[in-house]
């Protein structure tokens, strides 16, 4: 079932001319939707939105921020400070760059509202404080006002067509705080289970709710700019499926299952096209024989009498490897025999018993314990 979202607006405070506010909740959203589209709209808000601001600044006979003003009570940074400060509104929408003068004489108090703007262009704030001339100086400088976004550091102007100007940081967006949260809804209607609520504060150049529709519509925008999406890394890859080399199973036979999948890939400029080529799934029985050949044939006819050592050596050969595993000795006593280089049993057997108390790790019954399977290992066989 399909259902559309719905934003509507709860709460509205337009009384402060330099800071709107609007409360905005989106409905009808499923779990993890709300903090998607927060998110989403959150930065657009705050980073992409455009807006009117003072981007350098010339003063008649300074050529740096470091020179004194003659007659006037602040430096040129403190100016600038004030600058910054200044909102501008551009009632035209024209989006184009134009400047600003100011020339005044003391002993007075200068604001913003002294500025001399085109026609269109107007200042929100005009009671901020620029500057106090102390004497009957005269000051004349002049501003350029640029369109843009997001927050530009004064290194980065590039003050086009602007000579002897001073760059400023300037801060375009519109907007100057943005709130969000989530308010879960009853589990028990379907597919609503969340609800957005989205607080926007902005600067008084743009409505709380302009300022949300241009971002929808720049998020919009910015999607729709990637028309073309490459990946290289599948450009005619074939993918082949390893093969295990075959083995003779000791166990009866079995049914193995063989399936051999090739895969080939093959990119194009706008589309990715996947073919499965070729499947091909085989089944065969194989038998084989799992019985070991004799070591040893067994001789039918006996012409000589065998003797214990020799009988004692077979018994060495049929132990694994001489592995003092094969004596049934515990992984505590092993360790501690290999310890002192003895790592086989004919190791064990060569070194002398009265020393074994004296290995590390050893004790009484351990040494017992060694002793007794020796004596089943090396007793003479009768015969």
């Amino acid at each position: 079932m399909k259902i559309n979202s719905k934003c509507k607006c709860v709460d509205l405070d337009l009384l402060n001319h330099n800071e709107f506010y609007g409360h905005f909740v989106f409905t009808s959203l499923e779990q993890s939707e709300g903090t998607t589209i927060g998110n989403m709209l959150r930065r657009a808000l705050l980073s992409n939105l455009y807006g009117f601001r003072i981007t350098g600044v010339r003063v008649a006979g300074v050529n740096n921020e470091f020179t004194p003003l003659e007659g006037v009570r602040e430096d040129l940074l403190e100016i600038i400070l004030n600058l910054k400060e200044i909102i501008i509104y551009d009632q035209n929408n024209t989006g184009q760059a134009c400047y600003g003068l100011l020339k005044a004489q003391g002993p007075a108090i200068i604001t913003a509202g002294a500025l001399t703007l085109p026609n269109g262009i107007k200042v929100l704030n005009p009671s901020t404080h620029l500057l106090t001339i102390s004497d009957e100086s005269v000051i004349e400088l002049a501003i350029k006002i640029e369109y843009g976004k997001s927050y530009i550091l004064a290194k980065n102007q590039k003050l086009e067509g602007a000579t002897d100007f001073i760059p400023i940081d300037s801060n375009f967006a519109p907007v100057l705080k943005v709130n969000s949260y989530i308010k879960p809804l009853p589990q028990d209607v379907e597919n609503t289970n969340e609800e957005l609520h989205l607080e926007i504060f902005t600067n008084g150049t743009l409505l709380p709710h302009q300022a949300l529709i241009q971002a929808r519509n720049m998020i919009g925008y910015m999607l729709s700019t990637i028309t073309n999406m490459e990946f290289p890394c599948f450009n005619y890859k074939e993918i082949e499926k390893p093969i295990e080399k075959d083995r003779v199973p000791t166990n009866p036979p079995l049914e193995v299952d063989k399936t051999i999948k090739k895969t080939k890939v093959k990119l194009k400029k706008e589309t990715i096209e996947v073919i499965e080529t070729e499947i091909k799934s085989e089944k065969e029985k194989i038998e084989t024989i799992g019985n070991r050949e004799k070591q040893e044939k067994e001789k039918t006819n006996v012409s000589k009498k065998i003797t214990p050592e020799e009988r004692l050596l077979k018994r060495v050969t049929d132990m694994e490897s001489g592995d003092l595993k094969g004596l049934g000795l515990s992984n505590r006593i092993i360790k501690a025999l290999n310890k002192v280089n003895i790592n086989f049993t004919w190791d064990l057997m060569e070194y002398p018993s009265p020393n074994l108390i004296t290995i590390e790790g050893l004790g009484p019954k351990s040494v017992e314990e060694i002793k007794n399977k020796l004596t089943l290992f090396y007793e003479p066989p009768n015969g």
